[in-house]
């Protein structure tokens, strides 16, 4: 049977059989007749409680329950995520003939700080019903520990105090894993050949809300060092525990393994720590960095040793001006003195000054130094173009190396008379240099003519024979797809020809940049790499958040070398 909470509230029917007036017996609070506050056996909405319903444990504070102030809540047992908040629904029914003004709060082991609003407070009229809100929401910090938190959720009527409802509540704060690792205290000190181990204090925290047990892996390149965890091998720890909050400081130990021999610059060794769950191998928190390793013989000790060889060589040169003076007053006569011959230079300087050989073109003939107004320009329609459909390379095309095919030159413009044209011709053209070639060509796609030259020598070694098992032809390497797709752009037939192959490779640089300055990426380096590797391949790279420092070394070295020999080209 549901209580009919507007039904108005009468006098007890007793206090008229003993004939005991109303008006001098009259309650400060009236309260409903036996059969309206059978709320034990109903509930408010009126639902017949399921006596085989599974109950929860029950909380540790027991229920005072009133018969003027009536509390429900739906369920016993709350959980909240650190961070989050749950709204408890409180039904408070006014059990009286009067209107009462109910107030509602949270009693227990809280902090105040954790309760949105700590006290709820509505004024109900007799046998209203209104649901309260009280709202829990603890902080995500690691002073939030995990666990069950046993409270009170407590009702009382402002107009009467000693009416009080109190239901026991168990709050179930859910737990979080977080772990900071803190290399603020890396030491800034390379590791060098007198110095292989590298000490690195790291700081690692709990900041969730529970206890751990965490171990420490490390992982770093094995063919050039190797990572220990507070002496752990193979770069774990023992397992060790935190609580909430606990902060522990741990030595991580690198130890070179193998060091560059020579290089100008030093060399950064990354590295990865992790922190993982012991129980379940999770990982909680990874940690990338990276230290500095310097060769064994650097730029300093290149240069002592240039010093060296220096002295050793001019007093080499005076013990052999002495011998000689001696040799020659003592045999009493003249002899001509000794020449001392400077050491040759380097083999692209040298590769630089040469001519640039043509080969033949694909229908037979030669390419015409006369016809050509700037130089290394491509035949004009009609004259020595070759036909498409034939293949890349012809049996003609190919020659034994040194016999070149005719050399281009360069060739003034004409001056106006027939005269100064005659003498222009006999006393300016001159056979077309490595250098001059590049220089042209870098300069008709704002290309660096010393990075063109320098890729030239890695790629072919001046080579415009070259061919690779993959197909790759000529001075640049030109792969044969990307001949044929940018070929008739530059108006070039023949991949074995040093201007044309240079002259693909330049406008197809010029094209990997415009695509790399579209992401942003405007630097030499990554054109370079984009060329070696393939642009797709780069591409995906760079999607994946990928760093120069994550480059495979082949590439990287690559692209590095290249701008290397370009610096020292004067």
């Amino acid at each position: 049977m549901h209580r009919n909470e507007q039904t108005p509230i009468a006098p007890d029917s007793g206090d008229h059989e003993a004939g005991i007036s109303n008006e001098a017996v009259q309650p400060a609070v009236q309260r409903l007749s036996v059969e309206l506050t059978d709320w034990q056996v109903w509930d408010i909405d009126g639902a017949v409680l399921d006596p085989d319903e599974p109950v929860d444990e029950a909380p540790h504070i027991p229920d005072r329950q009133d018969e003027v102030v009536v509390a429900t809540l739906p369920q016993r047992r709350w959980q909240v995520e650190p961070g989050g908040a749950v709204t408890l629904p409180v039904t408070v029914l006014n059990n009286s003939a009067q209107r009462l003004a109910m107030r509602a709060y949270l009693e227990g082991w809280l902090d105040d700080r954790w309760v949105a609003e700590p006290y709820i407070q509505a004024n109900l009229t007799p046998g209203e019903r209104r649901t309260l809100e009280l709202t829990f929401a603890p902080p995500r910090h690691a002073s939030v520990e995990a666990g069950d938190y046993h409270v009170a959720v407590v009702v009382r009527s402002l107009d009467e105090p000693t009416r009080i409802a109190r239901l026991g509540v168990v709050l179930t704060i859910l737990p979080f894993d977080q772990i900071a690792l803190d290399p603020s205290e890396f030491p800034e000190s390379p590791a060098t050949w007198w110095r292989r181990t590298l000490t690195l204090p790291l700081r690692v925290a709990n900041e969730g809300n529970r206890s751990l047990s965490l171990h420490l892996e490390g992982i770093t390149a094995s063919e050039v060092g190797c990572l220990m965890v507070a002496g752990g091998e193979h770069g774990h720890e023992s397992p060790f525990s935190l609580q909430p909050g606990e902060r522990i400081r741990l030595p991580v130990c690198i130890k070179m393994r193998r060091l560059p021999l020579i290089a100008l610059h030093s060399r950064s060794l990354p590295f990865v720590l992790r922190a993982k769950a012991s129980e379940d191998g999770r990982i909680l928190q990874q940690l990338r960095s990276a230290v500095e390793v310097q060769p064994i013989i650097g730029a300093w000790q290149l240069a002592s040793l240039l010093g060296l060889a220096m002295i050793g060589a001019m007093a080499t040169v005076l013990i052999v001006v002495l011998g000689a003076l001696f040799l020659r007053i003592s045999a009493g006569e003249e002899r001509p003195s000794t020449l001392v011959q400077s050491p040759a230079p380097a083999i692209i300087i040298v590769t630089l000054n040469q001519p640039v050989a043509a080969l033949p073109n694909a229908i037979g003939s030669t390419y015409d130094a006369e016809r050509a107004t700037i130089v290394g320009e491509p035949a004009r329609a009609g004259i020595g173009q070759p036909d498409p459909a034939l293949p890349l390379v012809l049996p003609d095309q190919i020659t034994a190396p040194g016999s070149g095919g005719p050399v281009r030159s360069v060739v003034r413009p004409p001056t106006g008379t027939a005269a100064d044209d005659a003498s222009v011709a006999s006393s300016t053209t001159r056979p077309m240099t490595y250098a001059q070639m590049f220089q042209t060509i870098g300069v008709q796609y704002d290309l660096d003519w010393r990075m063109l030259a320098a890729q030239a020598y890695i790629e072919s070694g001046f080579d415009s024979l070259a061919l690779s098992s993959a197909g790759a032809m000529g001075l640049m390497q030109v792969l044969p797809g990307t001949w044929r797709e940018w070929a008739p752009v530059v108006g070039a037939s023949d991949p074995f020809d040093s201007y044309s192959n240079v002259q693909v490779a330049a406008i197809y640089l010029d094209h990997l940049r415009s695509q790399l300055a579209r992401r942003g990426y405007t630097e030499k380096e990554w054109t370079l790499v984009a060329y070696h590797w393939g642009i797709d391949r780069l591409n995906n790279f760079l999607a994946e958040g990928g760093s120069w420092q994550d480059l495979p070394e082949a590439r990287r070295r690559y692209a590095e070398d290249i701008l290397r020999i370009a610096q020292t080209l004067p």
